[in-house]
């Protein structure tokens, strides 16, 4: 039976009418009237702005989704969707059919809910305001290298299961404990990630920079060369980071240090931008600035002419004097260094009977547990004390601070342990404190100069 054309049109807006509900159901748009709507008494759209946008709501049966609107004719339409995950644009037209957008397929939905937590954290940031936290897998496992980093510790530390239920029963039940072979590809990607941002925060903010270099040796019995940058950034603080620290495979000889300062300096890009370089007084040192004087002036005005390359140790070191007298700078701790241990050589005897007192008690147990009582029985504190080294003499001068004041019950204790020597002396006398103390208020100045410039 034919309907008349007015029950036809009637027909047609109740099927259009259905389909635009079917879809804000989809969506979870809600009420299906004109006008735009409002979630927590915010306007979703604005009718006199045209095209606009809305977030679903948390618990819409598509949280993901946003309708787009347009005005037409003064009325509210919506032209479509977009994805909140993947921003993938979908066609959500009034009027048309919606099946469609339950078959989307979004990947960044799902590896977001395998990531994130369904109810979310707040907390406190840096500025005081509340923020939502959730759970990253990815970001546990970075702040994992980080920590591994700052306190030097092994790479397996984040396996191991004690970690493992201190995180889960005290933070984060979700964490899962990582391998040492993800730690350690985790560490090279981040390093690789800090190193690119330097070399951009140098390139773009930094015009100039001050570098120093020293040798350190290793528990392993491996030399390495470190080369750090001091320089002022954009808002005018004196920063400092490491650059390299590089094996040395060779001897240190002027030509090799030359090599790994060089090589540094050009994985950040710095040749032009080196105004000083801080090495300690060793012979090699002013020989490896012979080889990188020519290539570091640029700065300073002389330009670098030719490519960042070091002379084998066949070629003849350039004496030209290319740069100012401002590009090698000597370490004035190391200069410290040398003096006081110079001033130190015609007291090395009684300095040597002090170290040789000390490492008898820290031979045996038995003479520390038996020097910790008697200074018990005496009402002292008891302590244990170390001997210096030889290359630094701010040991010394903390070693003779530790001992003095235990003058009295050291001196008693050392005498009942040790044996007199040829002429009837015990091994400490009181000319050893009288030089003791003088020596001690003699360091105290360069010890605290020292300080100050390290």
């Amino acid at each position: 039976m034919d309907l008349d054309p007015a029950a036809e049109e009637e027909e047609r807006r109740l099927e259009d009418h259905n389909e635009e509900e079917d879809a804000r159901a989809f969506m979870g748009f809600g009420d299906t009237h004109g006008d735009p709507i409002e979630l927590d008494g915010v306007p979703v759209s604005d009718p006199g702005t045209g095209t606009g946008s809305t977030d679903l709501e948390a618990g819409s049966s598509a949280a993901g989704a946003a309708q787009l609107t347009n005005v037409v004719n003064g009325k509210t339409v919506r032209i479509g969707a977009v994805c909140k995950y993947c921003k993938s644009n979908l066609s959500a037209k009034s009027g048309n059919g919606t099946c469609h957008l339950l078959r989307h397929n979004c990947t960044a939905k799902q590896a977001f809910e395998r990531s994130g937590q369904v109810q979310s954290v707040l907390k406190m940031n840096a500025s005081g305001k509340l923020q939502h936290w959730q759970y990253s897998p990815a970001v546990a496992r970075t702040e994992l290298c980080r920590l591994i980093a700052r306190d030097d510790l092994p790479l397996w530390h984040g396996s191991t299961d004690a970690f493992q239920d201190y995180i889960n029963r005290a933070h984060n039940p979700r964490f899962v404990h990582v391998s040492r072979q993800t730690i350690a590809r985790d560490m090279i990607k981040l390093y690789n990630d800090h190193k690119l941002n330097l070399i951009d925060a140098l390139k773009t903010d930094v015009p100039s920079v001050c570098l120093t270099s020293d040798i350190w040796a290793g528990k392993a019995k491996e030399d390495y060369l470190s080369v750090v940058a001091h320089f002022v950034n954009s808002k005018w603080e004196l920063e400092k980071r490491l650059l390299g620290l590089r094996l040395m495979d060779g001897k240190h000889s002027g030509v090799n240090i030359a090599n790994l300062v060089a090589t540094v300096i050009d994985d950040y890009a710095l040749t032009d931008k080196v105004f000083a370089i801080t090495l300690d007084n060793a012979s090699s040192n002013n020989t490896a600035m012979k080889y990188l004087r020519p290539f570091l002036s640029g700065y300073l005005g002389v330009p670098a002419s030719v490519v960042l390359e070091i002379p084998n140790d066949d070629d003849t070191p350039s004496d030209d004097d290319l740069s100012s007298m401002f590009l090698h700078q000597r370490c004035c701790c190391h200069v410290i260094n040398l003096g006081v241990k110079a001033g130190l050589d015609p007291l090395k005897a009684y300095i040597d009977d002090f170290k040789t007192a000390i490492t008898l008690l820290n031979a045996s147990n038995q003479r520390i547990v038996a020097y910790k009582s008697y200074c018990m029985s005496m009402a002292v504190r008891p302590r244990k004390f170390g001997v210096d080294m030889d290359v630094r003499w701010n040991s010394t001068y903390l070693m003779l601070k530790h001992l003095v004041p235990y003058k009295s019950t050291f001196s008693v204790f050392i005498k009942t342990q040790y044996p007199l020597n040829r002429d009837g002396t015990p091994l400490l006398t009181n000319n050893h404190w009288i030089v003791a103390e003088k020596i001690l208020s003699f360091l105290e100045l360069f010890y605290d100069s020292t300080v100050a410039l390290a």
